[in-house]
């Protein structure tokens, strides 16, 4: 019984959440919740071996739209994995979430440089072990990071060099910073990676073990420039596997993305250079005649579309894809106004409710979507809400309370101490990493300044800020952010759109001739599709059919519904030939939401 009890309590401990999971653990979780309801698929292999698998809860359901949640796909954010572990588990333990809606969640999709914060040498790397000859030589990975003061982690080395463009900072000698010429001052450092030239090519860990990047090597503005990319998108089996598995399930509707990102605190950001001004169009003068428009005006969207539809034939659905497509306004890169509405309504929405949990987000500001990041692409490809969620971030350093006699201080005085001389003052960053460091980790987010001997160079010094130090606290703090934060994806899932048929009409205009209209109803919170979907053609449209035994003089059986705003109506008309007392259907059919189907009297 002893024995029993033991192995009982082992189980239910590598199962909680009180510690991080390796990638055969993180497999382990995944086999038990695969059962009844829920599916585990194998689509993919990294190039070290190790499975990619996403969880399909709600299996047994069919046409109902679905929500696919990535996380850690740069591998070095291990709590991100543990909110898709711990997301799955509030899913398999309520029903709430999964009536009418499928959830697919892939918890490693990098497991390759996952595994290296579980390794004897945590370097924080993002890298799979895809082969990559980074440095053009004869051979690969032969120039990697190596441990010379024997911690354990890998960090910086800076090395005494007349040739040197850094100077230990005044304000805190833990760190370096670049010399200001402009100030008189002359380096006396160079900051290295730790390491060894392996390869003798005069240059330090410039091709270490592996490999690509997962999480920055999607099609959406891929990084060419970037080795850690790849040399084109997919070009990895994990992302290959991840884009062939969601583009054959045109049901996902909703994006979420677990990692550093945080669209659900801070909407996409715009800004890129390149991109077209959807309010601003210019008609290429070899359109201008054909459109009976202006060349040398500029035309909105809509504008430009209502110009399309005076030429077209009868019956050509003019979308933004088209228009887009016949100007040549070439692929999107800053997030569309209509599309920055919702994200900023969720945004406040997000705010108030972590207020309501006395939850602080007075912490480091999450790092921008990168390049060629699953969650851009999410949002401009599939033309889907992709929400992203940074799970943890480190608390800004609380600025001390004036003391009373402060407050008689002039005003000049004042005005000094608001805005102190920024020369030599730490950054914001800075100065809360090592706030952070000293008061949570005892230090230990900061390695010392030690000497080591380096056979290329005669004064080295090996330190600087840990491996995982911003993306990774305490083990004891996984539970509690993840109870706090997760359960707002799970409100987010009641936003998606939801269509239904409002009401109908028919009139009898005399002669077996009827004007039927239908009203098509979204009743979601969410537009259908988002401007960015109405802009690329994604994702598959919505058709209103119609079938029975009539003959159609206006209109057509297969009608696009078009973009219908959150909580907003579409009238749709008809004319047709039938018999009094004839029932016709009417459906809404979708690949992506549930079809609705409705009989119609004509005539009773």
């Amino acid at each position: 019984m002893l024995i029993f009890i033991s192995s009982g309590l082992k189980a239910q401990s590598d199962t909680g959440f009180e510690k991080y999971h390796t990638n055969r653990e993180v497999q382990q979780m995944l086999n038990e919740f695969s059962s009844g309801n829920a599916k585990l698929h194998n689509i993919a292999e990294s190039p070290g071996g190790e499975p990619i698998t996403v969880l399909e809860i709600g299996a047994n359901l069919s046409d109902v739209p679905a929500i696919f949640v990535g996380a850690n796909f740069e591998g070095n954010v291990p709590l991100a994995t543990e909110g898709a572990l711990y997301l799955a588990k509030l899913l398999m333990d309520s029903t709430a979430y999964t009536k009418n809606v499928k959830w697919y969640i892939m918890p490693q999709p990098n497991p390759d440089a996952s595994a290296v914060y579980f390794s004897a040498l945590k370097t924080g790397q993002a890298t799979n072990l895809f082969k990559i000859n980074n440095d053009g030589d004869e051979a690969t990975n032969e120039d990697g990071p190596d441990d010379l003061n024997g911690d354990g982690l890998i960090t910086q080395m800076r090395i005494k060099s007349i040739e040197g463009s850094y100077i230990v900072s005044k304000e805190d000698a833990r760190l370096m910073k670049k010399a200001d010429k402009k100030e008189g001052e002359r380096g006396a450092y160079k900051v290295l990676t730790e390491g060894f030239d392996n390869d003798k090519d005069g240059l330090y860990n410039e091709d270490g073990t592996g490999g690509i990047n997962v999480g920055i090597a999607f099609p959406h503005l891929f990084p060419y420039e970037n080795k850690e990319a790849g040399l084109f998108a997919g070009q990895t089996p994990e992302v290959y596997g991840i884009l062939r598995f969601i583009f054959d399930r045109p049901e996902i509707s909703m994006v979420y993305t677990l990692g550093t990102s945080n669209f659900c605190l801070v909407p996409p950001k715009g800004g890129r250079k390149g991109d077209a001004n959807l309010d601003k169009l210019k008609i290429p003068r070899r359109y201008a005649s054909m459109l009976n428009a202006d060349a040398n005006k500029t035309y909105t969207m809509n504008e430009a579309i209502e110009l399309f539809k005076a030429v077209v034939s009868p019956g050509t659905e003019v979308t933004a894809s088209l228009v887009a497509s016949c100007l040549s306004l070439g692929p999107a890169t800053n997030p569309l106004e209509d599309d920055l509405v919702f994200y900023e309504k969720y945004a406040e929405a997000y705010k108030k409710y972590l207020k309501a949990k006395d939850f602080s987000t007075e912490t480091l500001d999450p790092v921008p979507a990168k390049d060629g990041s699953f969650e851009l692409w999410a949002y401009y490809h599939l033309g889907v809400p992709s929400f992203s969620m940074q799970l943890f971030s480190v608390p800004k350093v609380k600025e001390e309370a004036k003391k009373e006699e402060d407050k008689d201080a002039s005003d000049d005085k004042k005005k000094k101490e608001e805005k102190p001389d920024k020369k030599d003052e730490l950054s914001e960053k800075d100065k809360t990493l090592l706030a952070y460091s000293d008061a949570e980790l005892d230090g230990a987010g900061f390695v010392a300044w030690t000497k080591v001997d380096h056979p290329d160079f005669d004064e080295v010094e090996v330190g600087g800020y840990a491996p995982y130090l911003e993306t990774t606290p305490k083990a004891d703090k996984i539970e509690p952010l993840l109870a706090t934060q997760l359960p707002w994806l799970l409100q987010l899932s009641n936003e998606l759109p939801e269509f239904a048929i409002a009401d109908k009409k028919v009139t009898d205009m005399g002669g077996g001739i009827f004007k039927l209209e239908l009203y098509v109803a979204n009743n979601g919170a969410l537009p259908s599709p988002i401007s960015m979907g109405q802009r690329n053609g994604q994702p598959a449209p919505v058709i209103l059919t119609l079938d029975g035994d009539m003959e159609l003089l206006e209109g057509k059986l297969r009608t696009p519904v078009g973009a219908i705003g959150a909580n907003q109506v579409k009238k749709y008309a008809w004319l047709l030939k039938a018999s009094k007392n004839t029932s016709i259907t009417a459906g809404i059919e979708s690949a992506v939401f549930t079809d609705v189907v409705e009989q119609i009297k004509i005539g009773g």
